[in-house]
């Protein structure tokens, strides 16, 4: 069932904010600020606006996708005030969260797209090496 506009707005709200909490950072050990490129791909609200389903997505970093992802859901309840404090509504949705990899899915995809042009590509130039003879041999 799709999203009335304000389950829209609102879900483009939470994301804005949610990102902007997680850009300035959260004082947790496990969360790698510094290499990892985390994402909130997207937002989506419940019907009576009290749930929220928060998708991220972690790329690269000196730890793995999950010990950053526990140490985002363990400031759940900070990144959840930050929200509300900032939500012109009375009542703010509860925030769960969920490690979303669909980019890494898209990265992959994209490198195997990329290694089988090059393939094909290096493929061509060796047949067309085989099938014209260089200008170096003599013609006699």
């Amino acid at each position: 069932m799709p999203a009335n506009v304000r389950q829209q707005k609102l879900a483009a709200q939470i994301r804005r904010l949610v990102a902007n909490v997680l850009l300035r950072g959260i004082a947790d050990p496990r969360i790698d600020q510094t290499g990892a490129l985390i994402s909130v791909t997207k937002v989506e609200v419940s019907a009576d606006l009290r749930e929220a389903k928060v998708y991220l997505s972690i790329l690269g970093g000196k730890k793995t996708p999950e010990t950053i992802f526990q140490g985002i859901a363990s400031a759940g309840r900070y990144i959840q005030d930050a929200v509300a404090d900032n939500l012109p509504i009375r009542y703010a949705p509860r925030l769960s969260y969920h490690l979303d990899d669909s980019l890494k899915k898209q990265a992959e995809i994209f490198k195997t797209i990329d290694n089988a042009m090059a393939d094909t590509l290096r493929n061509e130039q060796e047949n067309a090496r085989k099938n014209h003879p260089s200008d170096a041999e003599p013609t006699g």
